[in-house]
């Protein structure tokens, strides 16, 4: 099962945020960001099958794609797809010149999940299966809102969401205000995650978490700039007695020991499109079982990585939620499969490989021109 190709296949998809900001969010970089970017990996092999992978590609589309293309591509091309574990080593190795965080290892993230698609199409099973087996088939998800910085436009959002059927929210504040709106909405027992994204060094930090115990925050996620200032987390976590998660911005199993050797975090949040695919993904699950700490995947995609975060938490994160953007689409991979039920869960599918194929139409209509 040799591989015959590998291709970076970027989209660009316009959305809304279900906001009264007039459809546009902050991005990176002072960009407005109104479209999703994602970059899709084909693989084939040389007998026909096709695996899809995502890499993480928000406002690195362009590098990210080189990296596949001249990095990984000529390196894979006529290796056997179904020794992952070796290729996703080898390739660690390889372009371990050039970083174990970000581009490099988001491109390699992208390869493996597609590999895996091919693995469980190869046997005619669900990724699940391979994993071994499903414990349920319905993911309760949280609605991760955008950053709003208005205590009113949180607080109508928040609503929206649990009007929708959800039961977690999760938030993107830096202040009390908006987690005091949210949870005047919300009542006492839904859970309510605040993602702050790196914002404070170490006092600050200590000062604003302590404000917002008053509204019973479940997590507080990557307070502290660097993300890995795994020790400062650690100490962060114990003064104030609340909860720290962290994960989106870690690659490699490896990088996950040093966070739980130091205690940094009640909450793992690996990334499957970040931190090296399914199995590298599997190692941290192990490594969080080791030292008592729960995984709760970072997932806010609409790709291959969705359906990928779905098979782990369906089989070997039977405790975990799915995250999903607060936001509509203008066009969907997958249908209606990015969906919540009535009850904030959704299906996990359960066709051979990952389950579902990528709509053919879609990727023509959206994908980037001259790129």
């Amino acid at each position: 099962m040799r591989i015959k190709s590998v291709e970076a296949i970027p989209l660009e998809i316009p959305f809304s945020p279900f906001g009264k900001d007039g459809g546009t969010s902050k991005g990176w970089a002072g960009n407005k960001w109104q479209k999703l970017s994602v970059l899709l990996i084909r693989v084939e092999t040389q007998s026909g099958l096709v695996g899809w992978g995502e890499a993480f590609s928000y406002n690195c589309i362009r590098p990210l794609k080189a990296v596949v293309e001249d990095m990984i591509a000529p390196t894979v091309i006529d290796r056997d797809a179904s020794d992952i574990g070796a290729i996703n080593l080898d390739l660690q190795k390889g372009m371990h010149l050039w970083g174990r965080y970000g581009i490099t290892v988001f491109a390699l993230s992208g390869l493996d999940i597609a590999l895996w698609d091919i693995a469980g199409k190869a046997a005619g099973k669900p990724v699940f299966e391979l994993l071994g087996g499903r414990s349920r088939s319905l993911i309760e998800g949280y609605a991760s809102l955008f950053r709003y910085g208005d205590a009113d436009i949180v607080g109508d959002r928040a609503q929206a969401a649990l009007d929708q059927g959800y039961r977690v929210l999760k938030l993107h504040e830096v202040s009390v205000p908006p987690l005091k709106a949210a949870r005047e909405v919300a009542g006492p027992d839904i859970p309510i995650t605040v993602d702050t994204n790196c914002p404070w060094q170490f006092e600050e930090a200590a000062q604003v978490i302590e404000e917002m115990k008053a509204y019973d925050p479940y997590w507080i996620e990557e307070p502290l700039f660097p993300p890995e200032d795994f020790e400062g987390l650690a100490k962060l976590q114990k003064l104030t007695g609340v909860p720290l998660a962290a994960g989106e911005n870690a690659c490699t199993a490896m990088e996950f020991r040093k966070m739980f050797q130091a205690g940094a975090v009640t909450y793992a949040q690996p990334s499957v499109t970040k931190v090296g695919g399914i199995t590298e993904f599997l190692k941290t699950i192990e490594q969080a079982k080791q030292f008592g700490v729960t995984v709760m995947p970072h997932s806010p995609y609409f790709g291959t990585g969705y359906l990928a975060t779905l098979h782990l938490l369906a089989s070997v994160v039977p405790d975990g939620w799915a995250e999903r953007f607060f936001l509509t689409v203008e066009a969907c991979l997958y249908g209606d499969l990015i969906e919540p039920d009535a009850n904030g869960c959704f299906r996990v599918p359960d066709g051979p490989g990952l389950g579902m194929e990528p709509d053919p139409d879609v990727i023509r209509d959206y994908r980037m021109k001259n790129l």
